[in-house]
């Protein structure tokens, strides 16, 4: 890893310190540099705002669930076992970075720049998803259908169920024990799914 990796690591590491603890909002870019004993100005070299921080941070957790869906690609043969772990990682990554989850939900989505992360983060997902079907379709397990479409389908699926399962009204930031509800109605859902395209 190269000198540059690793300080952008580490401001990486102290941010999300920092954002988990006490906020986006609470947290200013100077007290990210005296956490590493940056200056202001080196600490701007790396990231010359707070949202390309962050975006780097959303990037950094999606690459550790992309490691985690490999090793799951690796060691669990059933496309509907895999899609349960997926949602399984996905709660586990809410719950370990659960206060960083609700600044980042009530953020401005609707700016552009929250709007291109939430498109990449979304292309992302069916990317994932797509991987598993077509796991699922090598193994002979399912039928032979349009994987893009159909995994774009199935995550549109998944996350309209963590939208209005249990609220009063969408977009509302669930709590822990909600979120353990809507998982299981996402395993559900994914059961039903699955069942529609086995051989």
């Amino acid at each position: 890893m190269s000198t540059v990796d690793d300080k952008r690591k580490q401001i990486i590491g102290a941010a999300l310190r920092r954002f988990s603890h006490f906020g986006i909002a609470k947290t200013a870019m100077s007290e990210i540099a005296e956490d590493l004993r940056l200056s202001k100005a080196n600490l701007y070299y790396y990231f010359p705002d707070k949202f390309s921080l962050i975006e780097a941070i959303v990037y950094q957790i999606i690459e550790e669930t992309d490691i985690a869906i490999g090793n799951a690609l690796d060691s669990i043969p059933g496309t509907l076992d895999l899609l349960i772990r997926m949602l399984d990682i996905k709660k586990e990554y809410f719950e370990k970075y659960y206060m960083l989850v609700v600044d980042l939900h009530e953020m401005n989505i609707n700016e552009e720049k929250w709007a291109a992360l939430a498109k990449a983060m979304f292309e992302r997902e069916v990317g994932t998803t797509s991987r598993i079907f077509e796991h699922g379709i090598k193994r002979n397990e399912l039928v032979t259908f349009d994987v893009p479409a159909t995994s774009e389908l199935y995550v549109a699926m998944i996350r309209g169920l963590a939208m209005f399962c249990d609220h009063a009204t969408p977009h509302t930031l669930v709590d822990r024990e909600e979120l353990a509800r809507i998982i299981e109605k996402q395993k559900q859902a994914a059961t039903i799914f699955i069942n529609g395209i086995k051989k």
